[in-house]
């Protein structure tokens, strides 16, 4: 209907609260272009290939711990007010590690950082999802996603060819900037309606809806209203999720989604890509590194229309097919490098190949396991505990990033550069059967319909529950 297609403020909404993620893609790619300045001495920090390490992977313990904190900020002050707390130890940190020129206060610094997108990563996508019609909710989760590659492309492009000092103070300015431009946006109706503050839910719904016509505000309001207040007679905590039988299938759906979104490499190449292109390729590591963020921010873009038309199972089978062949290409690359020894010349006729390799990852990562599980782990659980079951993913996926970015360099030296890649690639064959088998189809659903789907509930059934809920309205009225 005519009123459904006013959805200015929620792009807008949408696209200001991704802005959060800039920040995170510029902390996640840092190391790329710092590391070869720390190593050579540039930065004028004394530190070892040790620290080196641990500096990038306690960015992934940090978020750990603000994915926690996320969480209760997000069910306590609300989606918005925990936008703005998030850019508080970001910012912190960021000050530290451009004054800092000890290692130790680095690993502090890059913790606060992690912390700082640990937040954001509870509660940027719940905002998001939660604000948007569902024929627009995968596209704007696809925009995180851009947000995130756009905040990598900057440090690609920018980092090594500046000083160490500029390239930390591109990361004092990210959170200001998306602070600023958050100010104006409205709060999720479902925080509201969960706490059972009806007019100021409804008041953010029309505004978020741009519909003057209160009759179909009205009933578009009672669906979700109706939802949210059936999901809160259940309790809202870690022990009702992990025990409720009815949450298992989502839990297991998102645990595997989370393994395929961090265990195929993704965090590797983004880390340590400088090094990666210096050891395979004749190209300059820094050229190769624009590159890369060229084609990573493209491929998003697509991806964000990509997801109005191909579902979401279909884009993740693809994805996972993808990064699995390139991920395998690289790891041939550097078995014939490394093991079988080919002469310099044989070799020399290969360097396009860790190039397409990876390069292929970052296009086909992007159009379904770079955002995608993202949103299916908001919409695949109520809203009662939608907050601590994002929370939970969350810190799982920090526990990934932190075991991947800190063993990269102890399996490289002790197995082979290779056994690296085609690990990552194995994870991936392994999810096409994952995604074929498991994966529902949540496109084209509302909220309320992906939640009737995963408990296997009726139309009839919801109809008698929604009369039920309206009757019990109506003698809460009258007394």
């Amino acid at each position: 209907m005519a009123e459904s297609t006013k959805r200015k403020v929620q792009y807008l909404a949408g696209i200001c609260a991704s802005l959060t993620f800039m920040f995170t893609g510029a902390t996640l790619a840092w190391p790329s272009p710092a590391i070869p300045k720390l190593s050579s001495g540039e930065a004028g920090v004394k530190i070892t290939d040790e620290q080196i390490s641990w500096v990038v992977s306690l960015h992934g313990l940090g978020a750990l711990l603000g994915s926690y904190g996320g969480q209760l900020l997000n069910e306590r002050v609300g989606r918005r007010k925990t936008i703005f707390v998030s850019s508080a130890p970001g910012i912190l940190g960021a000050i530290m590690i451009f004054f800092s020129k000890m290692p130790v206060v680095m690993y502090l610094a890059r913790f606060l950082m992690g912390a700082s997108t640990g937040v954001i990563a509870v509660v940027t996508m719940i905002y998001v999802t939660e604000i948007a019609d569902k024929e627009i909710r995968g596209a704007l989760g696809m925009i995180i996603q851009v947000m995130n590659n756009f905040g990598c492309l900057i440090i690609y492009s920018v980092g090594p060819f500046v000083s160490y000092t500029f390239l930390n103070s591109i990361l004092i300015t990210i959170p200001i900037i998306y602070v600023l431009a958050c100010l104006w946006i409205p709060e999720s109706p479902y925080y509201h309606l969960k706490d059972g503050r009806i007019a100021a839910a409804r008041k953010e719904f029309r505004v978020l809806k741009g519909s003057k016509n209160e009759k179909w505000i009205d009933e578009q309001f009672n669906v979700i209203r109706i939802h949210v207040q059936e999901n809160m007679e259940s309790k809202s905590s870690v022990k009702e999720l992990l025990t409720n039988t009815k949450y298992r299938k989502a839990i297991y759906i998102v645990l595997g989604l989370k393994i395929l979104q961090y265990m195929t490499g993704i965090l590797v190449i983004q880390s340590y890509l400088e090094a990666i292109f210096t050891q395979s390729s004749s190209i300059s590591g820094p050229l190769a590194s624009i590159v890369y963020g060229f084609v990573q921010i493209l491929a998003c873009i697509g991806a964000t229309f990509l997801t109005r038309w191909i579902g979401r199972r279909i884009l993740m089978f693809v994805s996972c097919l993808g990064v699995s062949l390139s991920m395998t290409l690289v790891g041939l690359y550097f078995y014939l490098k490394d093991v079988v020894k080919v002469q310099p010349e044989t070799l020399a006729s290969l360097f396009p190949v860790p190039l397409i390799g990876i390069i292929g990852f970052n296009i086909l990562y992007a159009n379904g396991l770079g955002n995608l599980p993202y949103v299916m782990q908001v919409e695949l659980f109520p809203v009662n505990v939608k907050a601590v079951a994002s929370s939970l993913a969350t810190m799982l996926a920090c526990v990934f990033s932190f075991v991947v970015t800190k063993f990269y360099q102890v399996v490289k030296d002790s197995f082979g550069h290779y056994s690296v890649f085609w690990s990552f690639a194995f994870v991936g064959y392994a999810g096409l059967f994952f995604v074929y088998f498991c994966v529902p189809e949540t496109k084209d659903k509302t909220l309320e319909e992906v939640q009737d789907n995963m408990e296997k509930r009726s139309p009839e059934e919801r109809a008698l529950r929604e009369r039920n809920i309206d009757e019990c309205d109506h003698r809460e009225e009258a007394k």
